[in-house]
């Protein structure tokens, strides 16, 4: 017993280990460098009440049929209340989003990123995934995530997002490592 308990703390240290060394994402800039709208465009799709989205291939499968709806200001659309309208879309239940766009980091260096979301969310800037969430959650941090970001400019940004029932929230932290991290600000997003 004394041996399993060893070896499965040995185990334990290994992975924490190989976590806390694994290098940044290294973020790829778009090319060309756009010079962008405020904000992010959005494509939408809804379900109504009859057939409840429960993961993200279901939310992907359905986004097939998006239709463009309002550009997002960014990322901060805080917990809302239940029957509220999800984002810029008119319904408040069953929504799958697509959003597009950019984010703009001010200088090179090692950032952290971490998404917010009620529900699921695939999250990906600069052609790296920065965060997932398959099902349903309640208004809370995923994964926190650091990236490489080799030159100032804009990075493109895509999400999938699903939001199944009561509140959704979609929002975003970020900072330079070692420096304050804070919900980032719309004005770092374009479109």
């Amino acid at each position: 017993m004394k041996l399993i308990r060893i070896g499965a703390l040995a185990t334990a240290m290994v992975l924490v280990a190989g976590v806390a060394m694994s290098a940044p994402l290294k973020l790829q800039p778009a090319n060309p460098q756009p010079n962008p709208k405020a904000g992010l465009n959005v494509k939408y799709v809804g379900n109504g009440t009859q057939r409840k989205i429960r993961d993200l291939n279901q939310a992907k499968q359905l986004l097939s049929k998006a239709q463009p709806g309002q550009p997002l200001r960014g990322l901060d659309y805080r917990d809302t209340n239940k029957g509220e309208k999800v984002l810029t879309f008119t319904d408040p239940y069953n929504v799958a989003a697509e959003i597009t766009g950019y984010m703009h980091f001010d200088s090179s260096g090692v950032y952290e990123l971490e998404t917010w979301s009620n529900d699921g969310i695939e999250a990906w800037v600069g052609g790296q995934k920065i965060g997932k969430v398959n099902g349903i959650q309640g208004c809370e941090a995923n994964q926190r995530t650091e990236v490489e970001v080799p030159q100032a400019g804009w990075y493109p940004l895509k999400i999938f997002y699903f939001q199944k029932l009561g509140t959704s929230c979609l929002m975003m932290k970020s900072g330079k490592k070692g420096e304050r991290f804070t919900w980032t600000p719309n004005d770092v997003f374009g479109r």
